[in-house]
Formats: structure tokens, sequence, C-alpha cells
């Protein structure tokens, strides 16, 4: 297959070079790329701001917008004759007698341009890929990428060209498979142009009142809170009533809780975080009958940051995956000795960034859920999928990687729950930042096909909270997290 990469030669940045130099190494691929004026342009003061957050905050050694020259992409151009696909980058370049042509939209705008306005103005882009034949276009895949520096310009660009690169990679591995079927149209969002300057204002009283809150100690954080289980076996029912906070010395915080029932006993496996070393160990309380908590001990610690504890029993043994992103691994523990003693007893996935990984146990398969990370982008926005016809593999990814990117309801937000023979996934929603609330899932589709879910419900932080984003229950208990006042 031969794709002409079309480029603006006033508009070449590093995350094309990025993206080309992926769809070089597509299997089958021949790469030409030719130059083409488009309708890419940065609002006036754009770049100021960009080095002005530099100066403030450091420039980062990577930044996805960095300017190149087209020389540095020509040795990534290895095929000649006409394409079997053009995939555009110079902002709607589409012209008759084109072969068919792969366009990129952020809000119904050329990319870039689409990116800007939305990072400027505050709002979640809305990705589109679109392929252009004979003058009519096609929607074939939507994507709602997360920014996770909204106070930063620089930082959020990068996140929104990294999916971008990420989108068009998929989209070409599916375009060489066959045609995708094509999505409905969806409403024409809202855009709002905000300024750069606007902006920059905007930011530094965010991050001077994020600064005092720090300095005066006022600056909200996680907790963990349990109660005895209300609801029957349906979906949660989350609200103020019940729930009893686990206790902190006002040190450290606590998070992603899992709860364990062993030999008659509650445990409460959590993610604790010392303010003195700024890096996540494990923890674990015991949960007496009436749901008092003891003082969490530590249980695993290592050199890098340990989150999400997900503690489940197989095969006769009680088992821990961590979330060890940091190294980029994702590492099995077996309990020696419950459930202050474990051992690493296989490392399932290595060379990749996921987080939060979940597994669930389905028709003889395992299948491991996971928030996936690729170059530059966000953490909260895009769920991959890996199979395994036993517990310690080999574990193979899913073609469809990433299986979704929304940053509504991607990164695993607790235990996959068995409803009724409904198999409901909490999902961390984080449009309105991170874990900001809990979304229910319904999967619908679970193979080597796809996968499908549906929300069928949401729940909300209450009174002076503002996040929620990890559920698990026992038979006796359930267990939240919250974001809020110390």
């Amino acid at each position: 297959m031969l794709i002409e990469v079309r480029l603006d030669p006033d508009a070449l940045r590093l995350w094309q070079h990025h993206l080309i130099a992926e769809l070089a190494v597509l299997p089958g691929v021949a790469i030409c790329l030719t130059l083409s004026p488009g309708r890419i342009s940065w609002p006036r003061g754009m770049e100021t701001l960009l080095a002005l957050e530099d100066r403030i905050g450091g420039r980062p050694a990577d930044r996805a917008s960095e300017r190149v020259t087209f020389d540095t992409m020509r040795p990534l151009a290895r095929g000649s004759g006409t394409a079997d696909l053009v995939v555009d980058l110079a902002g709607g370049s589409a012209k008759a007698g084109d072969p068919p042509v792969l366009e990129l939209l952020c809000d119904a705008l050329p990319f870039e341009t689409g990116a800007i306005a939305a990072v400027l103005s505050g709002r979640h882009a809305l990705f589109e890929t679109q392929l252009v034949e004979d003058g009519s276009a096609t929607v074939l895949s939507r994507w709602r990428p997360a920014t996770e520096t909204p106070n930063r310009a620089g930082s959020a660009l990068d996140m929104l060209f990294g999916r971008a690169a990420d989108m068009l990679v998929q989209e070409v591995t599916r375009l060489r498979k066959g045609r995708p079927p094509a999505l409905p149209p969806s409403p024409a969002p809202s855009v709002r142009r905000g300024s750069p300057a606007a902006f920059f204002i905007r930011s530094l009283e965010g991050r001077i009142r994020a600064k005092l809150a720090r300095q005066l100690g006022q600056a909200p954080d996680w907790h963990v809170a349990l109660r005895r289980r209300v609801g029957g076996d349906g979906l949660p029912d989350l609200g103020p009533n019940g729930f009893q906070r686990l206790s902190d010395d006002g040190q450290r915080f606590y998070a992603d809780p899992f709860l364990f029932e062993a030999s008659g006993e509650t445990f409460l496996f959590v993610e604790e975080f010392p303010y003195t070393t700024q890096k996540g160990i494990l923890s674990v309380a015991k949960v007496a009958a009436d749901g008092s908590m003891s003082k969490p001990q530590p249980v695993l610690e290592g050199p890098d940051h340990l989150s999400y504890p997900f503690v489940f029993a197989a095969e006769g043994a009680i088992w821990m995956i961590p979330e060890t992103s940091g190294r980029r691994t994702v590492e099995l523990y077996r309990a020696d000795r419950f459930p202050d003693r474990w051992t690493l007893h296989q490392v399932l996935i290595d060379n990749a960034d996921l987080a939060d990984a979940t597994l669930l146990r389905k028709d003889g398969k395992w299948w491991l859920f996971a928030a996936s990370r690729a170059r530059w982008t966000s953490s909260w926005d895009a769920l991959s999928l890996y199979r395994a016809e036993h517990l310690t593999g080999p574990w193979h990814p899913h073609p469809g990687n990433p299986i979704q990117v929304d940053l509504a309801s991607s990164r695993p937000g607790g235990r996959i729950l068995d409803i009724g023979g409904r198999l409901i996934r909490p999902a961390q929603d984080c449009a309105g930042g991170y874990g900001a609330r809990l979304a229910f899932a319904e999967i619908n589709q679970l193979d080597e096909d796809g996968f499908q879910q549906r929300i069928v419900e949401v729940a909300r932080p209450w009174r002076s909270n503002s996040g929620l984003h990890s559920y698990d229950r026992t038979r006796a208990f359930e267990v939240i997290d919250l974001f809020g006042p110390r």
C-alpha cells in the first residue's frame, strides 16, 4: 500500500514526523511525501504564549508542536508512484482526481486550527477522521481525547497532537483491512475561539490560586470511605449516607480502594501516598464487622510509584496486580502470606505504559482492561484490551487498541461487576478533571472483533468533594474514594 502524506510546508511539526515514522513501519506500507500549501494557521500571539509558559514552567525536552524541517522527514519516504491513500496533514487539500483522502478534523475544523481553539477556550475537543472520495466525505471514527493541563496550553496541545498521530495510525491500519463502517454525523459543536492573551491571564490566576491553597494547607486531596453495602445486588446507589472516612494523619492520602474477603475477614487494600516521599506504596487495613477500619499497614513498596492494588483469587491462590506504569510493566504478584507478604510471580506485559490494569474472566478466557498512554498523550482517555488463555499469559493486545478514546468512560475505576449476568465496568469520567465522576458502563461486546459499552449510570461526588473515581464491594461492604477538603 502506497500512502501519500500531504504536508503544509509552513506548518511542519514533530508530531507529524512521529506519525510518518509510525506509518512507515506498518507491514506492507510505503510512504511518499508531498508539500501542499494548506489552511493551517496559528492565531497571533500563540507562539509567544508557548514561549512564556516555557519561561515560567520550563520547556519540556520533547514537544509535539516543535517545528521541524522537511529534510528530517525526507528519509522516511521510500515509495513512489500513484498513491492508494492520501493522509492529509495540510488541512483540507483534497482535490478532484485524488485517490481516497483521509482527513482529521477537530470540532469540524481543520485539525490544528480546531485543536488550538479548543485549548484556548478550555473545552474538550472532538476528533473525527473522515474519508473523502469524489467530493463526498464519510466519518469513520470519533474520539474525545483528554488534556491534563488546562492551565498550560503547550502541554495540552502536545496531548492533542499525540492523540492525533495515534488516531491516524489506527485509521490507516483499519483501512488496510477494508472499509470500516461509516458513523452517523454528529451535531456541529459550538466553537468558541479564545485568545492567547486571555488564556495566559486565566491560567496565571489558576496557578496562583492553586499555589496559595497548597501553601495554606487548604489544597484538596483523595480519601477513602467505606460503608455497609446498600441497594442489594443492583447498580451501586452512591450518596453521602453511611460512608465512614478512612482516617489519616495529614501526612499522606489514601486512594484506589479494593476489598477482599479471606478466612471470614474483610481486608481493605489502598494506595498510600506519603507527602514526604511523593511516591505511592500499597497498604492494607482490616475491616471490622461494624465497618470500622484499622490503620493501614504497608505491604508492598518499590523503587517506583505503586497504586491501584487489584486483588483477586484464581487457581487456588490470591493475587495482586498493582499499577507499575512508571516502569512500563504489568506485574502479577502472589500472596505468600496473605495479606502482608507478596512476591513478584511474573511480568505479564512489558514495555507498555498501562495504568489501572483490571482483569475479567469471561467464557474461559482472561481479559485485561487498562488505560493506555502513547507518546505525549494522557492516560485519562484511552482504553486498551489484552487477552490470554491463561492467567500467566501469553497476553495478546487487541488488534483494535486503543479500543476506545473517550475521556468520560475509558480509564478503569474498579473491579468489573456481574449484576444479574450483566457485566458492569466502573470507569473514570474525567470530563470535569481527573476522576471527577464515576461512570458505570455495561459491556455489550467483548471479543476479538471489538468492544462496545453503554453508560448506564454516572455517580457524582457530593457536598464539598469534587472527585469520585473508584468503587469496589463485597457481600457486606462497599468502598469509594473521594477528592475533597482534608
